[in-house]
């Protein structure tokens, strides 16, 4: 798995999402004897079991009648295991199968009006999940609830619905197979836009004047000859004529990491391809463009992930007092570590 992850750095991926395309592509390499040349996986959810084995011929899958106990699920009424047919054992197959099995899933949940719950598990799609686990009487508890509380209103409110977002999204230990990524990283965002505004409480931006502002737009043309692409007509429009969120998150990242504050602003706002961007990978989210049944794509966006976790938990050490991750060199970005 090492030398293949290395391989795919040398391609072109991050380290992050090499990794984690060598384990996806060790798990398929090591498929379960047991299973044959079909993908076996597990349907959980608020349901009783069938009385017999359904067959979804358009779908090629069956959906076993036996409920299955002692599987690791436990906050599901019932288990079913189901067998799905594969062309082949690769990452296009294993996509291929999981759009037929979202289209299943998503099918039961239309019919039942959304009422509810059910997803599915595999082992070679989805791994075995992580976490940690810890004690809740951390030393610095008590220090970092006196840092929070210690900020007046409304700066202790954004600090409080950013705590909110990072905390509510992350599966707990035992609900490993259930997919969070997304989830978690429209969290991580939410929470990055709730810092900004605290920022900006405490260092308000100042308003550009017109005279500067056309100066600006004047700078911009001059540097680009006259001459603007569509790419150079977004970019000027964000950052000079009605920045917003971009002008807004921009001087919050510079206020409070002067070093570091190009590398974040490019990071969220003008890094390429623009897809990489994490402000663009949210507004994917949002808006359907992701494809979350892909495990690749996934990946992606977990790399990404990291990256915003960074961001994110270091303008929260500049407001509450904890154990803050310290920024890696540039070539080990996206593997955090702890500053003591």
């Amino acid at each position: 798995m090492l030398g293949r992850a290395r391989e795919l750095k040398v391609q072109g991926f991050t380290w992050g999402h090499a990794w984690g395309k060598a384990f996806l592509e060790e798990r398929i390499e090591n498929w379960p004897s047991g299973w044959g040349d079909d993908l076996q996986i597990l349907i959980y959810g608020d349901f009783r079991p069938p009385n017999e084995d359904l067959d979804f011929p358009e779908l090629e899958i069956k959906v076993h009648a036996e409920k299955i106990e002692s599987t690791g699920i436990r906050s599901a009424l019932c288990v079913l295991k189901a067998t799905v047919r594969i062309s082949e054992k690769s990452v296009p197959a294993l996509l291929d199968a999981a759009r037929r099995i979202n289209i299943l899933l998503g099918s039961w949940t239309l019919v039942e009006w959304g009422n509810a719950g059910c997803g599915w598990w595999s082992h070679v799609m989805h791994g075995a999940g992580g976490g940690g686990l810890t004690t809740f009487d951390h030393k610095d508890l008590r220090r970092a609830i006196e840092g929070v509380l210690k900020h007046p209103d409304p700066l202790r409110e954004k600090l409080g619905a950013a705590l909110y977002w990072v905390r509510e999204p992350r599966n707990l230990l035992m609900e490993f197979y259930r997919g969070d990524i997304l989830r978690r990283y429209s969290a991580y965002w939410n929470a990055f836009e709730c810092l900004v505004d605290a920022v900006l409480i405490v260092r308000p931006q100042q308003k550009v004047s017109r005279s500067d502002k056309q100066l600006s737009l004047d700078e911009f043309l001059a540097h680009r000859s006259g001459k603007l692409t569509a790419a150079d007509v977004e970019e000027c429009y964000q950052e000079i004529v009605n920045p917003g969120l971009v002008g807004r998150a921009s001087h919050a990242l510079k206020t409070c990491f002067p070093d570091d504050a190009p590398d974040y602003i490019n990071e969220c706002f003008r890094t390429k391809p623009p897809g990489d961007r994490l402000y663009n990978i949210r507004n994917s989210i949002n808006h359907g463009d992701i494809d979350a049944e892909n495990p690749e794509e996934l990946l992606r966006v977990e790399d990404r992930l990291r990256r915003l976790w960074m961001i994110v938990w270091r303008m929260f050490g500049l407001f509450v007092p904890f154990s803050v991750p310290a920024e890696r060199p540039a070539e080990d970005k996206g593997v955090p570590s702890s500053d003591k």
